[in-house]
């Protein structure tokens, strides 16, 4: 049976973590109490009668959310995407007392995306949702939605609340707008790119270190830091390979670019100033992952989470121009009466 099972995950590309889904697990029982003769569904009846019934059941669960709603308030939260062909969508969901729900999807694409477009757009959500029920709107930090809540703000009575996440991660961009910060993550990309735009020193990389490196990326700032911090566990393994005969005796050591990476490597200097950034990025990015988690509400915590990161940046000797970036965020944006009112 567990054979036959896995035939079906393997041969139709299905996920094996699939196999944790209490959906499969109660499929697997149903079938089990039906026994013998049990007719598998149609396709057609999957995609028709079947999931007319889920629509249904979703329907009634939402419309149970909406009672909620009415009672205890709730929170829209919006979330915008873009892709590489430039296609955008914002997507909303709305928060109440430990339940969310995706509310829906607005293509943006052709839309310019400035603070009336977006005011227009949460007003209506607002409508869909109820304005009596609305307590906060939650957005990223842009321009257009920091104005766009304010002006909401003075229409309805709900708070706009900045996303603490989306705010600790701008943090990350000025700082990484830091001219000696800026040279650290260029060299560090010099690094990698030279390495995996070269096969051969692909593969000796992977074989010597154990695994890939993580590369710093062009937009994710808070990537900046695991790839710099990836780096830094691997730089022992990376000095191994360029001192080994099989880089010696290959052509990429006798060209410009590898003579290049290989004295950087063994800059002392350089690795001293990678060393501090990550430990003045370190206590930033545990915060940020401790206010993107989704096992707890982390609004009671957001003034305390800020005083301990603080703490560590001065027990790492962070610079005046460090907390100067901190204080500007926090006070620009971050800082906000509901934070204070959650702890």
């Amino acid at each position: 049976m567990g054979r036959l099972i896995s035939k079906f995950f393997i041969y139709e590309s299905v996920a094996p973590v699939k196999a944790k889904s209490h959906h499969f697990k109660n499929m697997i029982i149903g079938a089990q109490q039906a026994g013998m003769g049990i007719e598998p569904p149609s396709p057609f009846d999957i995609k028709n009668k079947y999931l007319e019934m889920e629509y249904r059941d979703m329907e009634a669960y939402v419309n149970q959310q909406r009672e909620k709603w009415k009672t205890y308030g709730c929170t829209i939260m919006s979330d915008g995407w873009t892709g590489p062909t430039k296609l955008s969508i914002i997507n909303f969901m709305v928060y109440s007392k430990g339940s969310m729900v995706f509310l829906k999807s607005v293509g943006a694409s052709n839309y310019i995306k400035d603070h009336k477009y977006i005011y227009d757009l949460l007003k209506t959500v607002i409508k869909e949702v109820g304005k009596e029920n609305v307590v906060q709107i939650v957005t990223d930090n842009g321009s257009a939605f920091m104005k766009a809540g304010k002006q909401l703000m003075k229409k309805y009575n709900l708070y706009w609340t900045p996303c603490a996440a989306h705010c600790i991660d701008l943090i990350f961009e000025d700082i990484g707008k830091r001219p000696s910060v800026i040279e650290v993550i260029n060299n560090a990309r010099k690094i990698t790119n030279f390495i995996y735009n070269h096969g051969w020193l692909l593969a000796q990389m992977r074989l010597y270190c154990g695994g890939d490196i993580v590369r710093p990326g062009a937009t994710r700032f808070a990537t900046n830091y695991i790839a710099l911090d990836s780096l830094l566990k691997k730089r022992v393994d990376l000095k191994k390979l360029f001192m080994s005969d099989d880089w010696a005796q290959h052509k990429l050591s006798r060209t410009k670019h590898g003579r290049e990476l290989e004295q950087l490597l063994f800059d002392h200097a350089y690795w001293d100033r990678m060393t501090n950034i990550v430990s003045l990025y370190e206590p930033l990015y545990v915060v940020l992952r401790l206010m993107d988690s989704e096992v707890v509400p982390t609004m009671p915590f957001v003034y305390e989470l800020m005083h301990v990161m603080k703490t560590n940046l001065t027990r790492q000797g962070a610079g005046d121009w460090m907390f100067k970036i901190i204080q500007d965020r926090w006070e620009k944006t971050l800082k906000h009466p509901l934070h204070a009112a959650g702890t």
